[in-house]
């Protein structure tokens, strides 16, 4: 029924999506690319080798939909044109135009699709050839036919005609069957799928910036049109490497995220485009991509992408590549005039360096190597006018022809888009105060610089928290900060402006280094003495340049080593870019850390400890810099305003070079050349994410792969604060409450499990002698004071999927809906047996629920005493909720509370971050006082 985050690899295929990334430019300048008639590509008889192989291409772009209920797109197309530029562009990929079957929206349809996929790729395939599939457009979900899904649902891609005259959605067994067919053919295929199959848009169309490329699942009945011929279905356990080993899928989203466009553009596509765009002395391998990629999406979208198959191969098969995909110097000006393909980041104010137009490999990368930086001041499609804003004293000329390499994105990426909530929506800002509120950021002058407020649509939104406050919710819509007072709103939406800028940073390590590879960056527990005594959970260790999760209120520090393949030593710092806005620079005070080959260093020195502290799940960002001894930065001006920056200027090219990312738009590039030396040495970037998480690390492997060494399933010491809300008359702070309350009781004198009349003239008598599952429902609802039934009456869990139940009468079905909710009511039944049982949704991403438990599973043989009483429980080991301690005990329904949807929706019954105050905090009882 529900999705599966651990689902095979078809399923992963079609529910993993990309989005867009900023562009720099607006949607309608976005190039319109080649016409369809131009390059088709799909003529089975028609095929040429190159390198002893062929390298053929099915390349979709859906945004236009017959079925005026599915919401049209604007990036697809976009991005299935610039991925056909990457393959077939001059310093592409190699693929001759006339391998590459490219379908854009109503050429998109779903005859269309299995036909061109049959004579694009199945007709002209060969062993050894590379065979490559993209596509760009909306993803969904049906019902399971054939029982191969675990989750109960297939995933799907959405066609031109998907959902009209009968056409359904391409359901991934087919598709699964379809690959299956290929691999038969040639082993050597990639696939690259930019939609996603569940999750939703962040916010409503109108109030973001970006749109989701899911719709909802198609429920309607009938045949869904799947066909398992050939391959079977994609339920196997290890359909992945089993069925179809090697192949190379790359995803835009995990299963609980949304797949995100922006501007026309697909973040992860685009952020594909600007690894894959490059070039070094080594081929490019689909391990460094899935790498560098990931970070490039973090930046831009709470998504996560996702990466299988034989990763340590070159890209495409290609390993001749010499020359990135870049634009070229047309005339020499004054101004330039500069042209090429659609890249990412191009726009007024990007930069770009200009080598000399026999160059290639790694030199492409290497600011010694190049001739000048030049500054976009104006763009129309695929040309664009530049200024000169550095030239080394020694370059040869300019010339017609030479290479123009993006640097820096354009100045749109440093502009943060803020929505004011209107009055008129729940939760929305009064029009007094909004005024307010854009005159502060009008005064502010680092604010006015970067900050724009709008009552459309916005990256971040302000919004009122349910007790009238002030609160800002990130892209994610996760509160990120809360403000005492409008004052503060600010200055703290210039330090979310600033990290959007830091964000996009990426190295220029020319042939010595490789960002995310010569530094290794791991984040350390720190040693006892500092752990506050607030901090639960076990640590587990991420491996290096991955990212870590941290239990709550853990402290923790940075340990940076230097590759034994590096060439010379470098100096090392890092700024700490946490999700409140906050940047703190490393090391602390102005003190020079050099690094050998091998060596490592870890921060501990004054400030350098920092600790896991709420917003929760939400992805922070270290960046770990690494420049030449020559070519030093002092990473703490980086922590202060632009005048205090001015003032302390450092004399490194370097500096002033990564603090151009900081300047105000339409700034970059004046009056630079007489400034000092010009930016001349390599360098290099590594960063990692951090999640702080409450309650970490329950039944998870002790390393990736393996099975759980304890399968206790009762969660003990639950802390109940991070879901609730701030709103304490909502209905779900009320339901929680006296849940949570429950499982402590059950956990300091015995609640157990047992069924009986509850005819004892008090609830405490009643309890001593147990309560059972359904029991345990009905009691969360009456003793919060919420009608449950017509008549408060207990239902057993027989009498809550009857056709008529009483769950009905405060109870919305969400038995169709793939997404679980804080809140959800799942019920079980064994047909065989007849026996049931029922729990309350508290974590969907992680499984976990509430209520009281007959079993909790844990098997003999093991040293883990089992537990029957009223507790938080992880759905065991299970990959979904379609089972519960056993194989036939099967969900038979899901009920969803209507006030708990109705405060959802007027953000009241979200939950928040008051009771999460001082949580960390000894002194305040870790924030229970």
């Amino acid at each position: 029924m529900h999705k599966n985050p651990g689902s095979r690899l078809a399923a992963l295929v079609l529910s993993l999506g990309l989005g867009g990334m900023l562009t720099g430019c607006e949607a309608e300048q976005a190039a319109p690319g080649p016409e369809i008639s131009e390059v088709s590509g799909c003529d089975p008889s028609v095929a040429t080798e190159t390198g002893g192989h062929r390298r053929l291409a099915l390349v979709v772009g859906v945004g236009q939909y017959k079925n005026p209920s599915i919401p049209d797109l604007l990036g697809p197309p976009n991005d299935a044109r610039r991925f056909y530029t990457l393959l077939t562009d001059e310093n592409g990929y190699g693929f001759p135009k006339e391998n590459v079957c490219l379908l854009l929206d109503e050429e998109a349809n779903t005859a269309r699709f299995k036909q061109a996929f049959e004579d694009a790729l199945m007709k002209r395939a060969r062993p050894q050839d590379v065979a490559v599939v993209f596509y760009a457009g909306h993803g969904s979900q049906v019902p399971d036919r054939n029982d191969d899904e675990p989750d109960g649902w297939d995933e799907t891609f959405i066609l031109h005609d998907a959902r009209t005259d009968g056409i359904r959605d391409l359901v991934d067994d087919e598709f699964n069957a379809m690959l299956a067919g290929l691999r038969e053919k040639s082993q050597n295929i990639a696939l690259f799928i930019d939609s996603c199959n569940s999750g939703t848009a962040t916010r409503a169309p109108e109030a973001s910036t970006t749109m989701a490329r899911f719709f909802t699942p198609d429920t309607a009945p009938g045949d869904t049109g799947t066909t398992t011929t050939g391959g079977g279905g994609d339920g196997a356990e290890s359909w992945a490497p089993a069925d179809l080993p090697g192949v190379v899928v790359f995803t835009a989203a995990t299963d609980s995220k949304p797949a995100l466009e922006r501007n026309g553009r697909g973040i992860f596509t685009d952020a594909l485009l600007r690894v894959m765009s490059q070039v070094r002395d080594e081929p490019l391998t689909y391990a460094q991509v899935a790498r560098q990629a990931p970070l490039l999406v973090a930046a831009e979208s709470p998504q996560v992408p996702y990466f299988h198959g034989d990763l340590a191969r070159p890209v495409f098969g290609n390993e001749s590549r010499t020359r990135p995909v870049a634009w070229e110097v047309k005339t020499l000006g004054p101004p330039l005039e500069l042209a090429g393909p659609p890249l990412p980041g191009l726009g007024v104010g990007a930069e770009l360096r200009i080598y000399g137009g026999g160059v290639s490999g790694a030199d492409t990368r290497d600011p010694g190597k190049a001739k000048a930086t030049v500054v976009i001041t104006s763009m129309t499609g695929l040309n664009a006018k530049a200024k000169v804003s550095e030239t080394a004293s020694d370059a040869p000329a300019i010339t017609a022809g030479d290479l123009a390499v993006p640097v820096r994105p354009a100045d749109s990426f440093t502009t943060l888009k803020v929505r004011t909530r209107p009055s008129g929506e729940p939760g929305g800002v009064p029009e007094e105060q909004a005024g307010r509120l854009r005159t502060l950021v009008k005064e502010d002058a680092e604010a006015s610089a970067l900050v724009e407020l709008t009552e459309g649509p916005g990256d971040f939104e302000i919004s009122l928290g349910g007790q009238g406050q002030l609160v800002l919710r990130g892209p994610e819509n996760r509160i990120r900060n809360t403000y005492a007072a409008e004052r503060d709103v600010p200055r703290s939406l210039w330090q979310h402006a600033r990290q959007l800028a830091l964000r996009q940073l990426q190295g220029e390590g020319g042939g010595d280094f490789v960002d995310n590879e010569t530094l290794q960056v791991s984040l350390v527990e720190a040693p006892a003495k500092r752990q506050s005594a607030c901090a639960h959970g076990t640590w587990r260790q991420a491996e290096p340049n991955t990212e870590q999760v941290i239990p709550l209120c853990h402290a923790w520090n940075l340990r940076v080593k230097l590759s034994e393949r590096s060439p010379q030593p470098l100096l090392i710092g890092a700024l700490v870019l946490s999700t409140d806005g906050s940047v703190f620079a490393l090391p602390r005070d102005e003190r020079k850390i050099p690094l050998q080959p091998g060596e490592d260093y870890t921060f501990q020195g004054r400030g350098e400890t920092f600790r896991g502290t709420p917003p929760l799940n939400v992805q922070d960002r270290v960046l770990v810099f690494g420049t030449q001894l020559s070519n030093p930065v002092d990473w703490s001006l980086f922590t202060e305003t632009a005048k205090t920056r001015g003032a302390r200027a450092a004399p490194s090219a370097l500096h002033r070079a990564l603090d151009r990312y900081l300047s105000a738009p339409g700034t970059r590039g004046i009056g630079q050349a007489e400034e000092g030396p010009v930016e001349d040495t390599t360098w290099t970037l590594s960063n990692v994410t951090v999640r702080v998480e409450a309650n970490p690390g329950f039944l998870e492997p002790a390393e990736p792969g393996q099975a759980p060494q304890r399968r206790e399933y009762t969660i003990a010491n639950f802390d109940i604060r991070p879901y609730l809300p701030d709103d304490h008359a909502t209905a779900l702070y009320k339901v929680l409450s006296v849940a949570d309350g429950l499982a402590r009781s059950s956990a300091s004198d015995g609640y157990g499990y047992k069924q009986h009349a509850w005819d004892r003239p008090t609830d405490a008598e009643n309890l001593k002698w147990g309560i059972d599952c359904s029991r345990a429902i009905w009691y969360a609802f009456t003793r919060a004071d919420l009608p449950y039934n017509r008549d408060n009456s207990y239902l057993s869990t027989a009498m809550m999927v009857g056709r008529n139940t009483p769950m009905k009468d405060n109870f919305e079905s969400c038995s169709n809906d793939p997404d679980l909710r804080l809140g959800d009511i799942l019920v079980y039944r064994d047909d065989g047996r007849g026996d049931g049982h029922v729990v309350m949704v508290i974590d969907p991403e992680k499984r976990i629920a509430w209520g009281s438990h007959g079993w909790d599973g844990t098997p003999r043989d093991l040293p883990v005493a089992s537990d029957t009483g009223v507790e938080y429980q992880k759905i065991k080991y299970k990959p979904d909720w379609e089972r519960w301690d056993r194989r036939t005990m099967d969900l038979k329904a899901c009920w969803r509370y209507r006030d708990f949807e109705q405060q959802r929706i007027t953000q009241r019954g979200l939950p928040g971050t008051a009771a999460l105050e001082n949580i960390c905090d000894s002194n305040k009882r870790c924030g229970q006082m």
